[in-house]
């Protein structure tokens, strides 16, 4: 008879999710050796190697790994509907992995997830936060149970809830001739030094509005981040277009920013909240989609 406990599953899944032993033990408060200890008596019990272990990309999944995963979280959410009986009422609780585009994260994850803990405190939730082409691979191998993310890429038979729709607009320096405009064509934007975030997916979809119109912008320079991006056009280094839009147009130290809608129409980026195909939903994502739905409705209405 095959034994092993609901404490190896929990701290194989964290590894798978966490990518290294060192996070998975600061993610579940306990020490490296623990959980190493309990990675290994898992495969020594199944028989077969769980990760491949790699000094530069860490913990990587092999494909008995990827199998057990979702068999994995299956047996943990089984084990989380055994609900504490709390004032006469059923309380929900499990643990839930949510992934973010690293640019959308902060506009929604914080009211999100605070909002989710209050009618679920018993719901762990672990995040992270990437690019979109780590979103994708973090749902498609089951890293993670939900992503909060655009459209752009996704997998078209994953489940999802629309929470906002971003068109892009242009930023500029605000003393630029352009921003003097109410509104700027891509044209006009093709000829000045376009700042691109050096992101894969979001680099090329910015070109892309350029291409869709035959242009061709004839200067680029690329940042690594949102706030690079924003400084470099505020000090008129150049511009740049963008979904996500902060409150207060200025850049970190101060110099502010023109932004202006596109002239062209262009079909607005969809925010959404999506399910991995690679498991069945736990209830606490479940639950989490519902609040999410709920939530895009209050602020639409």
């Amino acid at each position: 008879m095959i034994g092993f406990s609901f404490r190896q599953l929990e701290y194989f899944v964290a590894a798978a999710e966490h990518g290294s032993i060192s996070a998975a033990a600061r993610a579940r408060h306990v020490s490296q050796p623990s959980v190493s200890l309990a990675i290994s008596q898992l495969e020594d019990t199944l028989g077969e190697r769980l990760f491949r272990r790699q000094v530069s990309r860490g913990l990587d999944l092999t494909p008995a790994g990827q199998r057990l995963l979702g068999r994995a979280r299956d047996i943990l959410n089984l084990a989380a509907t055994m609900y504490l009986v709390r004032d006469g009422q059923q309380a929900l609780r499990g643990q839930l992995t949510l992934v973010c585009f690293q640019d959308l994260g902060p506009y929604y994850a914080p009211r999100l997830l605070a909002g989710f803990r209050a009618q679920y405190p018993l719901v762990k939730v672990t995040l992270f936060e990437t690019d979109l082409a780590g979103v994708h691979r973090s749902l498609s191998a089951g890293k993670a149970e939900l992503a909060l993310t655009y459209e752009l890429g996704l997998d078209p038979l994953a489940e999802r809830t629309v929470l906002d729709q971003l068109p892009p607009y242009a930023l500029l320096p605000a003393d630029h001739p352009l921003a003097a405009q109410a509104e700027v064509s891509l044209r006009d934007l093709s000829h000045e030094c376009l700042i691109l975030q050096d992101i894969a997916q979001t680099r090329e979809y910015f070109l892309s509005l350029f291409w869709s119109q035959d242009l061709y912008p004839m200067a680029q320079q690329c940042a690594q981040t949102f706030e690079m991006q924003r400084g470099l056009v505020a000090h008129g280094y150049g511009v740049a277009l963008s979904c996500t839009r902060p409150v207060g147009d200025q850049s970190y130290d101060g110099k502010a920013i023109a932004c202006r809608p596109v002239r062209e129409h262009l079909t607005p980026q969809r925010v959404v909240l999506a399910q991995s195909t690679a498991m069945r939903p736990s209830q606490g994502a479940e639950a989490f989609m519902g609040w999410a739905a709920v939530d895009a409705l209050s602020r639409s209405s």
